[in-house]
């Protein structure tokens, strides 16, 4: 990588959510799921600065932290997996013993660190201003950690200088994305990194392919404000697998012509239907919240489903064309206490700098992102 120079940079990155169309459950299974991007985002601004301190900032949180480059002294440098694990264990600590990990705005805190140390030059360690913001409700299965990561990855690898093909953008977010839930699919990271909707199948290999969707129908993402426990909830489905059977292999079906509706640039609003009445049979997966919603919805005519694990976060609704009431139904979402995002694209592109926003001139070597 090429040293930064020491005049001052600024960049700012913009990266979608996503949603899971169809697909919950089943896929744990051996059955596909259809991913989508919304048009929700995260968005991260880094300035380089002379001063050498890591400063952040989350304003819809009111939440500030800075510490000094040389927190990173006595931490592991990150070459291969072992290290990266000793190095994550190591700022850990460090943030342990100052009390900084309490929360999921402090947990991007320790992301922030862990992606400066993974990706800044140690032979040149400047100091940065990080301002984040985003639309997407934390937990509540909208990818808003593979968002932050997307968008941290690709504004310091362009400050430095270094590899911000998308593909290498995907490649160490999917690491943040291990360092923040253990184990994740790599689903999340993938959609968010290269945009538009995806085809997941967990088989023998991971497979993820992209869908070149005809239609690109508008979603109404409501959030029950029910806190939920994925690995609960699946653990749940799955000590009644065996009479589940004939489920999700319905629910592998609908994903399937989900994907062929799309690509036809056909209506889904029936598979969404028949995909949540499907789910709603699932133990743990509805719950009053999630049923109110998609009552609600359906009164005014948005077909409307669970997405995600469940047990409270996010509902989906799709918008007709024709929908006229729409002010109406976010009005009665919110008076019943609901939080709602409305008329949001789906299969948007991904992670992105927004281009008024580079300077210095570091738009020469982002020819693959912009």
């Amino acid at each position: 990588m090429a040293n930064v120079s020491p005049r001052s940079m600024k960049v700012k990155v913009r990266c979608p959510g996503k949603v899971i169309l169809f697909g919950e459950h089943a896929s744990v299974y051996g059955y596909p799921s259809l991913v989508t991007t919304v048009s929700a985002y995260t968005q991260v601004e880094i300035e380089q600065l002379i001063e050498p301190v890591i400063r952040y900032e989350a304003p819809a949180f009111d939440f500030k932290l800075e510490c000094k480059v040389t927190l990173f002294e006595d931490v592991t440098p990150i070459t291969d997996d072992v290290t990266e694990r000793q190095a994550c264990e190591q700022i850990r600590h460090i943030l342990s013993q100052k009390q900084c990990l309490q929360s999921v705005t402090e947990e991007s805190w320790f992301l922030l660190l862990y992606f400066y140390h993974k990706i800044v030059p140690l032979s040149n360690r400047f100091g940065v201003k990080v301002t984040a913001t985003t639309q997407l409700w934390p937990g509540a299965g909208m990818g808003s950690s593979a968002s932050y990561c997307c968008s941290l990855a690709l504004a310091l690898l362009t400050l430095c200088e270094g590899d911000s093909s998308i593909t290498n953008v995907n490649r160490i977010s999917y690491q943040g994305e291990k360092v923040f839930h253990g184990t994740p699919s790599g689903v999340d990271n993938t959609a968010c990194s290269f945009g538009g909707c995806l085809m997941y199948n967990k088989t023998g290999h991971k497979d993820m392919s992209p869908v070149p969707a005809k239609t690109t129908p508008r979603l109404l993402v409501i959030n029950s404000r029910q806190p939920h426990n994925t690995v609960d909830i699946v653990g749940q489905v799955r000590e009644q697998r065996h009479k589940l059977t004939s489920t999700f292999k319905r629910i592998g079906e609908i994903t399937r012509e989900g994907e062929e509706r799309l690509r036809a640039g056909k209506d889904i609003s029936s598979l969404i239907t028949e995909n949540h009445n499907l789910l709603n049979k699932l133990p743990g997966v509805s719950n009053t919240h999630t049923d109110r919603i998609v009552e609600i919805c359906r009164d005014y005519g948005v077909p409307a489903k669970i997405t995600g694990a469940g047990g409270g976060g996010v509902v989906i609704g799709i918008i007709p064309t024709d929908c006229a009431n729409l002010s109406e139904l976010i009005s009665s979402l919110k008076t019943a206490g609901y939080q709602v995002l409305t008329s949001l694209k789906t299969g948007v592109r991904g992670v992105e700098i927004v281009r008024d926003c580079v300077e210095a001139a570091v738009s020469e070597c982002l020819s693959e992102n912009v």
